[in-house]
């Protein structure tokens, strides 16, 4: 099973929440939340620019070997 793509979803720009939905190529998804205080637009950039990139075409279960390259 491998990841497809991801989103970042900003809850609210003044709450400081912020979610990553996974997809995978067998339709699952999981969420994830990041957060931190003020710079919620940071987190989203820091995950769109270098998480994203580096999980997509992965494999769900390598986990090890996914937190390497992050």
């Amino acid at each position: 099973m491998k990841i497809t793509r991801a989103e970042v979803i900003v809850c609210s720009p003044t709450r400081n929440f912020v979610t990553l939905v996974v997809h995978s190529d067998q339709g699952i998804y999981g969420l994830g939340d990041a957060t931190l205080n003020g710079r919620e637009m940071a987190v989203v950039s820091y995950l769109e620019e270098h998480v994203i990139p580096c999980i997509t075409g992965r494999n769900v279960f390598d986990t090890e070997d996914v937190w390497q390259y992050l």
